[in-house]
Protein backbone atom coordinates (compact mmCIF):
# COMPACT_ATOMS: atom_id res chain seq x y z
CA UNK A 1 0.00 0.00 0.00
CA UNK A 2 2.81 2.46 0.88
CA UNK A 3 4.33 1.32 -2.58
CA UNK A 4 1.33 2.29 -4.45
CA UNK A 5 0.59 5.36 -2.35
CA UNK A 6 4.78 6.58 -3.42
CA UNK A 7 4.43 6.28 -7.62
CA UNK A 8 0.81 8.12 -6.74
CA UNK A 9 2.79 10.62 -5.72
CA UNK A 10 5.38 10.90 -7.94
CA UNK A 11 2.71 11.04 -10.82
CA UNK A 12 1.22 13.87 -9.21
CA UNK A 13 4.63 15.85 -8.82
CA UNK A 14 5.05 15.09 -12.51
CA UNK A 15 1.69 16.22 -13.53
CA UNK A 16 2.02 19.71 -11.64
CA UNK A 17 5.57 19.90 -13.01
CA UNK A 18 4.77 19.54 -16.58
CA UNK A 19 1.71 22.06 -16.26
CA UNK A 20 4.24 24.27 -14.55
CA UNK A 21 7.31 24.21 -17.18
CA UNK A 22 4.07 24.76 -20.43
CA UNK A 23 3.45 27.62 -19.52
CA UNK A 24 4.86 31.58 -20.50
CA UNK A 25 7.48 30.25 -22.39
CA UNK A 26 6.18 29.41 -25.59
CA UNK A 27 5.47 32.39 -28.73
CA UNK A 28 1.81 33.14 -28.65
CA UNK A 29 2.16 36.03 -31.72
CA UNK A 30 1.14 38.67 -28.31
CA UNK A 31 4.70 39.99 -27.69
CA UNK A 32 5.86 36.57 -26.05
CA UNK A 33 8.44 34.71 -27.27
CA UNK A 34 10.08 30.95 -26.98
CA UNK A 35 13.36 33.18 -25.27
CA UNK A 36 11.94 36.16 -23.97
CA UNK A 37 9.46 35.86 -21.79
CA UNK A 38 5.97 34.91 -20.92
CA UNK A 39 2.64 37.20 -22.69
CA UNK A 40 1.82 38.89 -19.57
CA UNK A 41 5.53 40.86 -20.01
CA UNK A 42 6.29 43.58 -21.74
CA UNK A 43 8.73 43.24 -24.39
CA UNK A 44 10.77 45.50 -26.95
CA UNK A 45 12.46 45.00 -30.09
CA UNK A 46 14.94 47.49 -31.55
CA UNK A 47 15.24 47.06 -35.37
CA UNK A 48 17.74 49.36 -37.45
CA UNK A 49 15.95 51.09 -41.06
CA UNK A 50 17.13 53.82 -43.47
CA UNK A 51 15.29 57.28 -43.13
CA UNK A 52 12.53 56.34 -45.95
CA UNK A 53 11.83 53.06 -44.18
CA UNK A 54 11.48 54.57 -40.56
CA UNK A 55 7.44 56.45 -40.87
CA UNK A 56 6.48 53.09 -42.30
CA UNK A 57 7.93 50.39 -39.38
CA UNK A 58 6.30 53.00 -37.04
CA UNK A 59 3.22 52.84 -38.33
CA UNK A 60 2.67 49.32 -38.55
CA UNK A 61 4.08 48.62 -35.36
CA UNK A 62 1.32 51.09 -33.98
CA UNK A 63 -1.50 48.92 -36.02
CA UNK A 64 0.58 45.79 -34.35
CA UNK A 65 0.42 47.04 -30.91
CA UNK A 66 -3.38 47.23 -30.77
CA UNK A 67 -3.43 43.43 -31.06
CA UNK A 68 0.13 42.69 -29.18
CA UNK A 69 -0.11 45.44 -26.50
CA UNK A 70 3.17 44.16 -24.53
CA UNK A 71 5.61 44.48 -27.80
CA UNK A 72 6.89 47.98 -27.95
CA UNK A 73 9.26 48.53 -31.30
CA UNK A 74 11.98 50.93 -30.89
CA UNK A 75 13.02 52.02 -34.64
CA UNK A 76 16.71 53.40 -34.74
CA UNK A 77 17.46 55.54 -38.16
CA UNK A 78 20.51 55.54 -39.89
CA UNK A 79 21.67 55.40 -43.05
CA UNK A 80 22.61 52.25 -45.57
CA UNK A 81 26.98 52.61 -44.91
CA UNK A 82 26.34 53.10 -41.04
CA UNK A 83 24.04 49.94 -41.16
CA UNK A 84 26.61 48.19 -42.88
CA UNK A 85 29.68 49.38 -40.60
CA UNK A 86 28.10 48.75 -37.45
CA UNK A 87 26.32 45.53 -38.47
CA UNK A 88 29.81 44.17 -39.47
CA UNK A 89 31.52 45.71 -36.08
CA UNK A 90 28.61 43.60 -34.03
CA UNK A 91 29.20 40.32 -36.45
CA UNK A 92 33.11 40.78 -35.83
CA UNK A 93 32.18 41.06 -32.14
CA UNK A 94 30.20 37.89 -31.89
CA UNK A 95 26.82 40.04 -31.68
CA UNK A 96 27.39 42.65 -29.54
CA UNK A 97 25.87 45.96 -29.90
CA UNK A 98 23.60 44.44 -32.74
CA UNK A 99 20.15 45.12 -32.38
CA UNK A 100 17.09 42.47 -32.64
CA UNK A 101 16.68 43.16 -36.22
CA UNK A 102 18.02 45.29 -39.25
CA UNK A 103 16.82 46.45 -42.51
CA UNK A 104 19.79 45.47 -45.16
CA UNK A 105 20.26 45.72 -48.65
CA UNK A 106 19.74 42.53 -50.74
CA UNK A 107 22.93 42.22 -52.10
CA UNK A 108 24.65 42.18 -49.46
CA UNK A 109 22.69 39.80 -47.21
CA UNK A 110 24.31 36.71 -48.71
CA UNK A 111 27.73 37.79 -48.42
CA UNK A 112 26.98 38.40 -44.00
CA UNK A 113 25.54 35.32 -44.08
CA UNK A 114 28.22 33.22 -46.20
CA UNK A 115 30.84 34.58 -43.23
CA UNK A 116 28.76 35.31 -40.45
CA UNK A 117 26.49 31.89 -41.02
CA UNK A 118 25.88 31.49 -37.14
CA UNK A 119 24.52 34.43 -36.23
CA UNK A 120 21.54 34.79 -38.14
CA UNK A 121 18.39 33.41 -37.73
CA UNK A 122 17.06 30.99 -40.33
CA UNK A 123 13.56 32.79 -40.80
CA UNK A 124 11.86 29.70 -43.18
CA UNK A 125 12.64 27.73 -40.00
CA UNK A 126 10.83 30.19 -37.73
CA UNK A 127 7.65 29.86 -40.33
CA UNK A 128 8.68 32.45 -43.26
CA UNK A 129 8.72 29.01 -45.64
CA UNK A 130 5.31 29.72 -45.65
CA UNK A 131 5.03 32.64 -47.25
CA UNK A 132 7.78 32.70 -49.60
CA UNK A 133 5.48 31.84 -52.52
CA UNK A 134 3.74 35.32 -52.01
CA UNK A 135 7.54 37.04 -52.99
CA UNK A 136 9.00 36.74 -56.59
CA UNK A 137 11.33 33.98 -56.77
CA UNK A 138 14.31 36.26 -57.63
CA UNK A 139 13.43 38.31 -54.18
CA UNK A 140 13.28 35.03 -52.18
CA UNK A 141 16.66 33.65 -53.99
CA UNK A 142 18.59 37.06 -53.22
CA UNK A 143 18.02 36.34 -49.48
CA UNK A 144 18.44 32.62 -49.26
CA UNK A 145 21.78 30.72 -48.59
CA UNK A 146 22.15 26.88 -48.93
CA UNK A 147 18.87 26.32 -49.47
CA UNK A 148 17.59 28.64 -46.56
CA UNK A 149 16.19 31.92 -46.48
CA UNK A 150 17.47 34.03 -43.84
CA UNK A 151 16.21 37.54 -44.08
CA UNK A 152 12.38 38.39 -44.83
CA UNK A 153 11.58 40.34 -48.04
CA UNK A 154 10.78 43.99 -48.42
CA UNK A 155 10.84 46.52 -50.78
CA UNK A 156 12.89 45.87 -54.74
CA UNK A 157 13.85 48.06 -57.34
CA UNK A 158 11.99 46.70 -61.12
CA UNK A 159 13.85 48.58 -63.24
CA UNK A 160 12.66 50.02 -66.03
CA UNK A 161 13.67 53.02 -68.98
CA UNK A 162 12.58 55.93 -68.02
CA UNK A 163 12.12 58.36 -71.46
CA UNK A 164 11.46 61.86 -72.38
CA UNK A 165 7.81 61.41 -74.46
CA UNK A 166 8.22 65.17 -75.58
CA UNK A 167 12.36 64.31 -76.99
CA UNK A 168 10.97 61.13 -78.34
CA UNK A 169 8.61 63.01 -80.42
CA UNK A 170 10.51 65.29 -81.75
CA UNK A 171 12.61 63.08 -82.93
CA UNK A 172 10.16 61.03 -84.32
CA UNK A 173 11.01 58.17 -82.16
CA UNK A 174 8.59 55.79 -81.03
CA UNK A 175 9.30 53.67 -77.49
CA UNK A 176 6.59 50.68 -78.85
CA UNK A 177 9.69 50.19 -81.48
CA UNK A 178 12.78 49.87 -79.72
CA UNK A 179 12.87 46.10 -78.59
CA UNK A 180 16.85 45.60 -78.49
CA UNK A 181 19.94 47.83 -77.37
CA UNK A 182 20.53 48.13 -81.40
CA UNK A 183 17.15 49.76 -81.85
CA UNK A 184 17.70 51.94 -78.69
CA UNK A 185 21.01 53.20 -80.26
CA UNK A 186 19.67 53.52 -83.27
CA UNK A 187 16.76 55.79 -81.76
CA UNK A 188 19.08 57.32 -79.74
CA UNK A 189 21.12 58.78 -82.23
CA UNK A 190 17.81 60.33 -84.05
CA UNK A 191 16.86 61.73 -80.71
CA UNK A 192 20.65 63.51 -80.53
CA UNK A 193 20.64 64.91 -84.13
CA UNK A 194 16.97 66.55 -83.55
CA UNK A 195 17.06 67.93 -79.80
CA UNK A 196 20.58 67.42 -78.97
CA UNK A 197 20.27 65.78 -76.30
CA UNK A 198 22.07 62.39 -75.40
CA UNK A 199 20.46 58.72 -75.03
CA UNK A 200 21.76 58.10 -72.22
CA UNK A 201 23.20 59.60 -68.82
CA UNK A 202 24.49 57.24 -66.08
CA UNK A 203 27.12 57.84 -63.27
CA UNK A 204 30.05 57.02 -64.24
CA UNK A 205 31.48 56.73 -60.31
CA UNK A 206 29.54 53.38 -60.04
CA UNK A 207 28.39 50.23 -61.70
CA UNK A 208 24.70 50.46 -61.50
CA UNK A 209 24.23 50.27 -65.08
CA UNK A 210 26.42 47.77 -65.45
CA UNK A 211 25.00 45.63 -62.82
CA UNK A 212 21.52 46.26 -64.31
CA UNK A 213 22.50 45.21 -67.52
CA UNK A 214 24.06 42.12 -66.48
CA UNK A 215 21.38 41.02 -64.09
CA UNK A 216 19.02 41.71 -67.19
CA UNK A 217 21.18 38.58 -68.88
CA UNK A 218 20.88 36.61 -65.50
CA UNK A 219 24.15 37.05 -64.10
CA UNK A 220 26.14 38.70 -60.96
CA UNK A 221 29.75 38.98 -60.57
CA UNK A 222 30.33 35.83 -59.32
CA UNK A 223 29.35 32.13 -60.29
CA UNK A 224 27.94 29.84 -57.53
CA UNK A 225 31.35 28.00 -57.33
CA UNK A 226 33.02 31.22 -56.27
CA UNK A 227 34.32 32.02 -60.44
CA UNK A 228 34.18 35.95 -61.31
CA UNK A 229 31.63 36.68 -64.58
CA UNK A 230 33.68 39.44 -65.62
CA UNK A 231 34.92 37.93 -68.68
CA UNK A 232 31.95 36.24 -69.41
CA UNK A 233 29.78 36.38 -73.23
CA UNK A 234 27.19 38.66 -70.66
CA UNK A 235 29.64 41.17 -69.71
CA UNK A 236 31.34 41.11 -73.05
CA UNK A 237 27.53 42.02 -74.36
CA UNK A 238 27.39 45.12 -71.30
CA UNK A 239 30.81 46.79 -72.05
CA UNK A 240 30.17 46.38 -75.60
CA UNK A 241 27.07 48.31 -75.42
CA UNK A 242 28.81 51.08 -73.41
CA UNK A 243 30.86 51.64 -76.24
CA UNK A 244 28.22 51.44 -79.30
CA UNK A 245 26.81 54.64 -76.92
CA UNK A 246 30.15 56.40 -77.11
CA UNK A 247 30.91 55.80 -80.50
CA UNK A 248 27.55 57.29 -81.32
CA UNK A 249 28.10 60.21 -78.81
CA UNK A 250 24.75 59.67 -77.43
CA UNK A 251 25.68 58.05 -73.22
CA UNK A 252 26.71 61.11 -70.73
CA UNK A 253 28.90 59.96 -68.12
CA UNK A 254 28.22 62.45 -64.68
CA UNK A 255 30.39 62.43 -61.71
CA UNK A 256 28.15 61.45 -59.02
CA UNK A 257 24.12 61.12 -57.85
CA UNK A 258 23.72 64.92 -58.10
CA UNK A 259 25.27 65.79 -61.64
CA UNK A 260 22.80 62.34 -62.92
CA UNK A 261 19.79 64.25 -61.50
CA UNK A 262 20.97 67.07 -63.05
CA UNK A 263 21.46 65.63 -66.25
CA UNK A 264 17.61 65.15 -66.07
CA UNK A 265 16.91 68.42 -65.19
CA UNK A 266 18.52 70.07 -67.71
CA UNK A 267 17.25 67.68 -70.16
CA UNK A 268 20.75 67.12 -71.04
CA UNK A 269 19.33 62.72 -71.96
CA UNK A 270 16.41 61.80 -73.35
CA UNK A 271 16.31 58.45 -70.89
CA UNK A 272 17.08 56.70 -67.55
CA UNK A 273 17.75 53.30 -66.63
CA UNK A 274 16.57 52.90 -62.69
CA UNK A 275 14.49 51.37 -60.84
CA UNK A 276 10.94 52.12 -59.83
CA UNK A 277 12.04 54.62 -56.86
CA UNK A 278 12.92 56.98 -59.71
CA UNK A 279 9.39 57.67 -59.79
CA UNK A 280 9.51 59.62 -56.95
CA UNK A 281 12.92 61.24 -57.52
CA UNK A 282 11.57 62.58 -61.14
CA UNK A 283 8.16 63.80 -58.98
CA UNK A 284 10.05 65.85 -56.42
CA UNK A 285 13.40 66.77 -58.13
CA UNK A 286 12.03 67.69 -61.74
CA UNK A 287 8.54 68.63 -60.96
CA UNK A 288 8.95 71.30 -64.04
CA UNK A 289 9.00 68.46 -66.52
CA UNK A 290 5.28 66.63 -65.38
CA UNK A 291 4.00 64.93 -68.17
CA UNK A 292 6.81 64.67 -70.32
CA UNK A 293 7.91 61.19 -69.06
CA UNK A 294 7.29 57.29 -69.79
CA UNK A 295 8.17 54.21 -68.68
CA UNK A 296 9.30 51.09 -71.17
CA UNK A 297 11.04 47.98 -70.64
CA UNK A 298 15.13 47.47 -70.99
CA UNK A 299 15.97 46.52 -74.43
CA UNK A 300 17.16 43.15 -75.01
CA UNK A 301 20.55 41.64 -75.99
CA UNK A 302 20.64 39.67 -79.10
CA UNK A 303 20.47 36.09 -78.10
CA UNK A 304 18.41 36.99 -74.58
CA UNK A 305 14.55 37.92 -74.40
CA UNK A 306 14.64 38.64 -70.91
CA UNK A 307 13.68 42.81 -70.78
CA UNK A 308 13.81 43.24 -66.99
CA UNK A 309 16.16 43.09 -64.16
CA UNK A 310 16.24 44.61 -60.46
CA UNK A 311 18.43 47.24 -58.95
CA UNK A 312 18.01 47.66 -55.04
CA UNK A 313 15.81 46.93 -52.79
CA UNK A 314 16.21 45.55 -49.01
CA UNK A 315 15.08 42.79 -46.35
CA UNK A 316 15.34 42.20 -43.07
CA UNK A 317 17.31 40.09 -41.19
CA UNK A 318 16.96 38.91 -37.38
CA UNK A 319 20.41 38.06 -35.29
CA UNK A 320 20.89 35.03 -33.23
CA UNK A 321 22.14 37.29 -30.49
CA UNK A 322 18.46 38.79 -29.88
CA UNK A 323 17.17 38.13 -26.71
CA UNK A 324 13.22 38.37 -28.45
CA UNK A 325 13.77 36.46 -31.48
CA UNK A 326 10.16 35.06 -32.03
CA UNK A 327 8.57 38.55 -31.33
CA UNK A 328 10.71 40.35 -33.75
CA UNK A 329 10.29 37.44 -36.03
CA UNK A 330 6.34 37.78 -35.77
CA UNK A 331 6.21 41.23 -35.94
CA UNK A 332 8.17 41.55 -39.45
CA UNK A 333 6.12 38.54 -40.20
CA UNK A 334 3.08 40.90 -40.14
CA UNK A 335 5.03 43.65 -41.31
CA UNK A 336 6.27 41.75 -44.45
CA UNK A 337 2.60 40.02 -45.08
CA UNK A 338 0.17 42.56 -44.17
CA UNK A 339 -1.98 44.14 -46.82
CA UNK A 340 -2.42 47.69 -45.76
CA UNK A 341 0.57 47.70 -44.32
CA UNK A 342 2.53 47.04 -47.51
CA UNK A 343 0.33 49.79 -49.28
CA UNK A 344 0.98 52.17 -47.07
CA UNK A 345 4.75 51.04 -47.82
CA UNK A 346 3.57 52.00 -51.27
CA UNK A 347 2.44 55.53 -50.24
CA UNK A 348 5.57 55.89 -48.69
CA UNK A 349 7.35 55.84 -51.79
CA UNK A 350 8.41 52.35 -51.33
CA UNK A 351 7.81 49.50 -54.12
CA UNK A 352 6.80 46.34 -52.24
CA UNK A 353 7.79 42.78 -53.01
CA UNK A 354 4.60 41.12 -51.43
CA UNK A 355 2.69 40.23 -54.80
CA UNK A 356 -0.83 40.62 -53.55
CA UNK A 357 -0.50 43.62 -52.93
CA UNK A 358 -0.23 44.50 -56.68
CA UNK A 359 -3.81 43.82 -56.90
CA UNK A 360 -4.37 47.17 -54.52
CA UNK A 361 -5.67 50.04 -56.79
CA UNK A 362 -2.67 51.70 -55.58
CA UNK A 363 -0.67 50.08 -58.12
CA UNK A 364 -3.99 51.06 -61.17
CA UNK A 365 -3.61 54.59 -60.47
CA UNK A 366 -3.02 57.15 -63.48
CA UNK A 367 0.27 59.46 -62.76
CA UNK A 368 -0.08 62.75 -63.84
CA UNK A 369 3.29 63.09 -63.61
CA UNK A 370 3.86 60.44 -66.40
CA UNK A 371 1.05 61.40 -68.93
CA UNK A 372 -1.86 59.32 -66.88
CA UNK A 373 -0.11 56.36 -67.01
CA UNK A 374 -0.61 53.70 -64.56
CA UNK A 375 3.67 53.07 -64.39
CA UNK A 376 3.65 51.46 -60.85
CA UNK A 377 1.24 48.44 -62.88
CA UNK A 378 3.69 47.76 -65.56
CA UNK A 379 6.46 47.86 -62.63
CA UNK A 380 4.25 45.28 -60.96
CA UNK A 381 3.89 43.40 -64.12
CA UNK A 382 7.78 43.13 -63.95
CA UNK A 383 8.12 41.83 -60.59
CA UNK A 384 8.01 38.18 -61.78
CA UNK A 385 9.96 38.17 -64.74
CA UNK A 386 13.52 39.82 -63.02
CA UNK A 387 15.97 37.01 -63.38
CA UNK A 388 17.27 36.01 -60.02
CA UNK A 389 21.03 36.89 -59.40
CA UNK A 390 23.53 35.40 -57.24
CA UNK A 391 25.00 37.82 -54.48
CA UNK A 392 28.46 37.16 -53.02
CA UNK A 393 30.70 37.93 -50.39
CA UNK A 394 33.11 39.76 -53.08
CA UNK A 395 30.54 41.85 -55.23
CA UNK A 396 32.32 44.67 -54.43
CA UNK A 397 35.41 44.03 -55.91
CA UNK A 398 34.15 42.87 -59.05
CA UNK A 399 32.09 46.58 -59.11
CA UNK A 400 35.08 48.49 -58.59
CA UNK A 401 36.19 46.72 -62.04
CA UNK A 402 33.19 47.36 -63.94
CA UNK A 403 33.67 51.03 -63.03
CA UNK A 404 37.00 50.78 -64.88
CA UNK A 405 35.90 49.05 -67.45
CA UNK A 406 32.84 51.42 -67.76
CA UNK A 407 35.76 53.85 -68.25
CA UNK A 408 38.10 52.32 -70.60
CA UNK A 409 35.92 51.19 -73.25
CA UNK A 410 34.04 54.83 -72.95
CA UNK A 411 37.34 56.27 -73.78
CA UNK A 412 37.93 53.52 -76.97
CA UNK A 413 38.98 50.21 -75.41
CA UNK A 414 37.98 47.22 -77.09
CA UNK A 415 35.39 45.50 -74.86
CA UNK A 416 37.20 41.94 -74.85
CA UNK A 417 40.13 43.02 -73.88
CA UNK A 418 38.81 45.48 -71.30
CA UNK A 419 36.85 42.99 -69.50
CA UNK A 420 39.78 40.07 -69.79
CA UNK A 421 42.30 42.50 -67.82
CA UNK A 422 39.49 43.58 -65.52
CA UNK A 423 39.16 39.26 -64.86
CA UNK A 424 42.67 39.16 -64.07
CA UNK A 425 42.81 41.82 -61.68
CA UNK A 426 40.22 40.58 -59.93
CA UNK A 427 41.24 37.00 -59.80
CA UNK A 428 44.85 38.80 -58.43
CA UNK A 429 42.31 40.62 -55.45
CA UNK A 430 41.16 37.81 -54.43
CA UNK A 431 44.57 35.33 -53.93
Amino acid sequence: MKKALFFLSLMVFALIMVGCSSTGEESNGNGGTDDGGSSDESVEVSIWATNINVPVLEEAAAAYKEQNPNLTVNVEEMNNNDIRSKVTTGLQAGGQGLPDAALLVDDGVTGYVTNFPDQFVNVGEMGFSEFTSDFPEYKVNSVSYDGSVYAIPFDAGPVGVFYRTDLFEEAGVNAEDINTWDDYIEAGIKVKEATGANMLSYDSNDSTVYTIFLSQQGLGYFSAEGESNMDTEASVNTANAFKQMADADILLGTPGWDAWVTSLSESQTATAIAGGWLVGTLQQSVPDQAGNWGVMPLPQFEGNDSRSANQGGSSFTIFESSENKQAVYDFLEFFATDFETQELAMDGGLFPSYLPVYESELFSEELEYFGNEPVWEFFADQMTQIPSVLYTENDQIARDEAIKVQAEVVQGADPQEAVEGAQGRIENRLQ
